[in-house]
């Protein structure tokens, strides 16, 4: 979950960052949206569902998002989808 602090900032408020709990376990994040314990890693999780309409006259889009630790995505995400039809992720690999 994603939560947010209002701040004054030059005599107006508004709503910036303020910390990243799992939607699961409610652990929280170190570094922003970053689960890593380190600085040098960079450890992101995201299950979201992205809708948009576009027209001539406007358009609107939604976002619906679950913020996942590591350790839930591996322990309850990813077990909860090999369960139904087998199903694998795409898993992506860089190297620099």
């Amino acid at each position: 979950m994603k939560h947010m602090k209002t701040v004054l900032i030059l005599e107006h408020t508004e709503e910036v960052f303020d910390k990243l709990t799992c939607d699961i376990c409610g652990a929280e994040s170190r570094w922003d949206e970053n689960w890593s314990a380190k600085e040098s890693e960079k450890i992101t999780t995201t299950v979201q569902l992205y809708e948009e309409e576009s027209l001539p006259s406007g358009g609107e889009s939604r976002q619906t998002q679950y913020h996942i630790c590591p350790a839930c995505f591996k322990e309850h995400l990813a077990t909860w989808f090999k369960s139904h039809r087998k199903s694998k992720p795409t898993e992506i690999t860089s190297v620099w």
